[in-house]
């Protein structure tokens, strides 16, 4: 409504607004140049009038004459005003549309009422004394004539058209082009042109365009990854606004500074390498773009990437020249497929599992359930890498479901979550849900989502991996709903192309009772330690390249230490590389590995927490006491069969062993 409200008094202001002023009392500009256009507009009004009255007979009558020329003379007496005076808000082609659709109509209306050769007579005289044809012509003769005028290119911006009139409706041509090149010449005055064509005249498309320009000449001036660096910070004032894939070179841009202030050679290639696959990928993007502006940024993006793919050379080779060991080991994020690469090790079998559950003729529910920091979240970021195509394995992250306080929000973040994943990991675009219908009814509005999101998937299996989903216990507390419950329990039952995984810390008997009708026909696969094989490339090999700074021990002493649990390899391993480092040496030996133990504790304390927090009174007294050494009472011994199904204790002949010996070791530290 705001929009027709708008076009409505866009409408008046420039069809009927004219006729009710008589006598102007701003002459369209204070300068001299805008007085004389001012003049010579009135002198045409005159002859225009007399030569209308002259071919009355033609026409049809004197009256029908002088009306005509009567609309001419309004048209370009006093239509001419500024539109930037008046709080209208819209651009040069809404209004333009305006002034032809309103012109049309003003036609039609004469037509009607008097005669249609009139009416089509005033109706064209209007839109071309509106538009200001008249004088567009002799300025776009000029425009030109500055073109090829041997005059350097900055001298030129102060004889541009707009500069003496203000009010030109039509596009210049050659106009965004001379600004661009003066641009080169001298930066400060392009831009006060630009901003004056903003501000004050009704060229703001020009400058748009002129902006394009300018832009797309600084990056194809680029001569090296520093310069790439520094075209963001050169360009920082240009709006936003500016197209796409002109954003996205600037973010680019800024993707190469900060990757060429990474700690270390190695650090600065990798992250290149990040920066590589996105300008692929927005070139690959071109394809639906304009074949200007496809041919334009087309040819800047092949220049950047051989300038990338040299400096990564250059890098590469100064890392292997580098006394510094990279350090490429990650102790606590989840692992990211698009940055870590092949640091996820194993889960080979898990994926072949999942895989032949789903393509089964009657898929069961998967619960993945396993220890904290494990391994379920970084596996699960991998999965769509290790699924067939007629797979298309989606991520929600339930922690994030869990902050939202209604009903409405929980249906719009699911949803929002499964259209950002299938974008990101499949590149699959999903229709978007019915925001109004989302806030009236929020599951039903995403049960009609998701037959849409089926035609999307082109008969694919949708696996909703949901991450943490013990956090949804959070929503229906908030909202004293079980709706949330109810809508995965029908989702469960009556979609046959949708599966659901739940990966939590907890196996289905431990959980609520909430659960317990959502929960139907699953099937639990827990999430383990790495085997030795895998854990031994985890601390060896982590990535390709990576130099062979391993004594066969000191790898051995971080398998006993660890037993696998992935992320105390990747702590202990990163405190290794960082001890290496400091003491500039080369080789991990066993003395280092038992070195970096306090600092492994010290920057792994989260873990080390939150492993306690997870533990019941009588759990923690039983563990304390093993770890001290102290006999283990039938008291304290009832808590160890829980212990051991969650592979924190090892049964042995005789009692009970830590399941990974450093929490061992870190519980004797505490005590």
């Amino acid at each position: 409504m705001q929009y027709v409200k708008e076009c409505l008094q866009l409408l008046y202001w420039i069809h009927f607004k004219p006729y009710t002023i008589w006598f102007r009392s701003d002459l369209s500009g204070s300068s001299l140049l805008s007085n004389a256009l001012f003049v010579a507009n009135v002198s045409i009004i005159v002859f225009i009038t007399v030569f209308v009255t002259v071919m009355s007979d033609w026409i049809g009558s004197f009256t029908a004459a002088l009306d005509m020329a009567l609309a001419i003379a309004a048209g370009m007496a006093f239509f001419p005003m500024r539109y930037k005076e008046e709080p209208i808000g819209l651009n040069q082609i809404e209004i333009m549309s305006a002034i032809v659709s309103g012109s049309v109509l003003f036609g039609v209306l004469c037509g009607i009422v008097f005669d249609v050769t009139y009416g089509v007579a005033v109706g064209i005289s209007y839109i071309l004394t509106v538009l200001r044809v008249y004088v567009w012509l002799p300025e776009l003769l000029w425009t030109l004539c500055l073109k090829l005028a041997p005059v350097p290119p900055a001298r030129r911006l102060r004889f541009l058209p707009p500069q003496f009139d203000q009010l030109i409706i039509l596009p210049l041509p050659f106009l965004p082009g001379l600004i661009a090149a003066a641009y080169q010449e001298n930066q400060a005055a392009a831009r006060q042109t630009i901003s004056y064509l903003i501000s004050s005249t009704n060229q703001q498309k020009t400058a748009g365009k002129a902006m394009l320009l300018i832009a797309a000449e600084s990056f194809s001036r680029c001569g090296s990854a520093k310069e790439i660096a520094a075209v963001r910070e050169q360009l920082d004032w240009l709006p936003a606004e500016l197209a796409g894939k002109i954003t996205a070179c600037l973010e680019l841009s800024q993707d190469t500074a900060a990757a060429l202030e990474a700690s270390s050679p190695y650090r600065q290639e990798e992250r290149l390498k990040q920066v590589c696959g996105k300008l692929v990928r927005l070139r690959n993007s071109l394809a639906d773009a304009s074949a200007r502006e496809a041919t334009a940024l087309g040819s800047v993006l092949d220049h950047w990437l051989r300038l990338l793919e040299t400096e990564q050379r250059v890098l590469r080779e100064a890392a292997r020249r580098s006394e510094e060991i990279p350090q490429v080991y990650l102790a606590g994020p989840t692992l990211d497929p698009d940055k870590a690469g092949s640091l996820f090790k194993g889960r080979r079998d898990l994926f072949r599992q999942i895989e032949s559950l789903i393509l089964s003729a009657q898929p069961p529910t998967l619960v993945l359930h396993g220890g904290r920091r494990s391994g379920k979240s970084s596996a699960l970021r991998y999965l769509p890498k290790q699924m067939p195509s007629d797979i298309l394995p989606l991520f929600v992250d339930c922690q994030h479901l869990g902050e939202v306080l209604t009903l409405s929000g929980f249906a719009g973040e699911l949803a929002d979550q499964l259209i950002r994943s299938a974008r990101q990991a499949h590149r699959l675009t999903l229709p978007q849900p019915d925001r109004d219908e989302l806030a009236r009814d929020p599951f039903v509005a995403l049960r009609h989502w998701m037959d849409a999101v089926e035609q999307a998937a082109d008969g694919k299996t949708l696996l909703v991996c949901l991450d943490e989903f013990e956090r949804i216990e959070e929503i229906v507390t908030a909202t004293g709903s079980r709706a949330p419950l109810n809508f995965l329990r029908h989702l469960i039952q009556h979609r046959s192309r949708w599966t659901l995984l739940f990966a939590g810390a907890h196996t289905p008997e431990e959980l609520s009772p909430h659960w317990s009708d959502c929960l139907i026909n699953t099937r639990s696969l827990r999430v383990s330690c790495l085997d030795k094989d895998d854990a031994m490339e985890l601390i060896i090999r982590p990535v390709e390249d990576f130099p062979d700074i391993w004594q066969e021990d000191a790898a051995e002493a971080v398998w006993q230490l660890t037993q696998g649990q992935p992320f105390l390899i990747q702590l202990l391993c990163q405190e290794a590389v960082d001890h290496l480092n400091r003491k500039k040496a080369k080789t991990v030996q066993v003395s280092d590995v038992e070195a970096v133990i306090p600092a492994a504790f010290e920057h792994g304390h989260y873990y080390f927490d939150e492993f306690q927090r997870a533990l019941t009174d009588g759990q923690w007294e039983l563990l304390r006491a093993m770890a001290k050494g102290e006999p283990v009472t039938p008291e304290l011994a009832a808590a160890a069969p829980v212990l051991v199904r969650k592979e924190v204790l090892a049964q042995k002949e005789g009692g009970w062993s830590f399941r990974v010996p450093l929490l061992g070791r870190w519980l004797a530290a505490k005590s």
